[in-house]
């Protein structure tokens, strides 16, 4: 078997990209030859340069135009004599599956990281999914159902859970009196931070005479608009936003309840996150949230935009400590046990030598056109 090409559109801070490059570090491990590649050279953020470095990655970044690039990315394949390519989102899915009419015998895989997309890239999608690539893997259940509703081949959905690296942490000693909440996100439309706010205001009335804070870690669009928000609604004492944090870990140690209050999607990273640092998790019922957060066993699944109903179980946790250190425990041992890092592998590797067997072994024409569906 030749080198595995692990594609990406870029390699910045982000939960696509951090699932590549710990797919690409599980595959050396396997003594398996990983490429990996960026679409743009310039768009890698220092941390993940640092864990290519680390992690002995053999790595390209492409640059120029959009023709140069493609060129680039087939004198790759070519070079390094690539048998599979498993890429990640709209742009690596289309270019890795065009690449097919150029490289005989290449085996391309894409990747769907959410339950929801735009219609221009849900149509490129299905065109790439049931004409280009052998395969796409959806990083969550909740998805395939969804796109095979909208014309996807479902024989050719696959569904391989993110994964993380999981250890038991030990939960710095805190004063039983004061109450940390986070929220590790994206500041982009989607997380509905207008819900999260408003429920955290109303829980923090609540309880006037006790010091419970909010903490918001992340960055993005919206910044400037959830700052109004803090000030329109009297929060600037209680809510602090951390703007894109090295250390993500850190305030994860010392909140004590986790919050997402998404409009939609995948299998969250950053909920994996907060499971591994012991925390409780009070989540919407979108995406593979359902598989993270077992209802009133690590924490609780609230409808969307329901501020009332997100007020009531953040009570619920702010109220017993006790609830709150067995249900962070549960959080911990869920996330090592089905999340793992093995069972991530294992299902990339039996994916790969599926496919592969089912298209080496049948007899294919000479003139026959490389996007024909190898008939999984």
């Amino acid at each position: 078997m030749g080198s595995i090409v692990v594609f990406c559109k870029t390699l910045v801070k982000g939960g696509a990209e951090k699932q590549a490059l710990t797919l690409a570090k599980l595959l050396t491990h396997k003594n398996l030859d990983v490429v990996v590649v960026s679409w743009s050279r310039k768009k890698v953020d220092p941390r993940n340069r640092n864990f290519i470095r680390d992690n002995s990655l053999k790595y390209y970044g492409l640059h120029g135009s959009l023709l140069m690039r493609f060129i680039q990315f087939n004198h790759i394949i070519r070079k390094e004599n690539a048998a599979v390519v498993l890429a990640y989102l709209t742009l690596a899915n289309f270019v890795s599956g065009l690449s097919r009419l150029f490289n005989r015998g290449l085996i391309t895989i894409g990747g769907i990281r959410t339950e929801k997309l735009p219609l221009y890239k849900l149509i490129v999608e299905r065109f790439v999914h049931n004409r280009l690539n052998h395969a796409t893997i959806f990083n969550n259940y909740s998805a395939r159902g969804k796109f095979e509703g909208r014309g996807f081949n479902p024989a050719k959905i696959f569904v391989i859970h993110n994964a993380i690296a999981a250890t038991k942490r030990d939960r710095p000693p805190k004063k039983a009196d004061e109450i940390s909440i986070i929220t590790v996100a994206r500041f982009v439309r989607a997380k509905d931070f207008k819900t999260s706010l408003m429920a955290f205001k109303r829980l923090a009335e609540s309880h006037p005479g006790r010091t419970i804070r909010y903490v918001l870690v992340g960055y993005g669009p919206m910044e400037s608009e959830i700052r109004s928000m803090i000030r329109s609604h009297g929060l600037e004492g209680r809510v602090m936003l951390v703007i894109n944090p090295p250390n993500v870990s850190d305030y994860l140690s010392e909140a004590d309840i986790y919050l997402s209050t998404s409009l939609f999607e995948g299998l969250s990273n950053s909920l994996m996150e907060a499971m591994v640092a012991g925390l409780p998790i009070i989540a919407t019922d979108v995406g593979d949230n359902y598989c993270l957060v077992k209802d009133g066993f690590n924490g609780y699944i609230v409808p969307l935009q329901n501020i009332e109903a997100t007020a009531a179980k953040l009570n619920t946790l702010v109220n017993s400590e006790e609830m709150r250190r067995t249900f962070g425990s549960n959080s911990n041992n869920l996330v090592s046990g089905e999340f793992n890092e093995e069972k991530f592998i294992d299902g990339y590797l039996g994916l790969i030598e599926k496919i592969t067997n089912a298209f080496t072994n049948r007899q294919i024409p000479a003139n026959e056109k490389a996007y024909t569906d190898p008939g999984l």
